[in-house]
């Protein structure tokens, strides 16, 4: 409860009391910040997914090779070139 009060308190001084010199300041440390938090999720959200079970990966790599196939029979020439 107190760090949100404290939060508060911040943004009600950036917004209203905060100089251009020390909102150019809030501005990058809060870019900084908002980074970390992203790198953070993306691992977290990594880590998630591969604790998925082995039939997930497997059927995965098949609808994948399965895909690959079609797209390969898609391509094929349907009639032999003639000499």
């Amino acid at each position: 409860m107190f760090y949100l009060i404290l939060a508060i308190l911040l943004v009600l001084f950036y917004i209203f009391v905060a100089p251009k010199n020390v909102k150019g300041t809030i501005n990058l440390i809060l870019a900084v910040f908002l980074l970390v938090v992203l790198v953070i999720a993306l691992i977290l959200g990594f880590l998630k997914i591969m604790q998925f079970s082995t039939n997930f990966w497997l059927g995965l790599i098949m609808i994948f090779i399965g895909g690959w196939a079609m797209r390969d029979i898609h391509y094929l020439d349907s009639s032999p070139k003639g000499k």
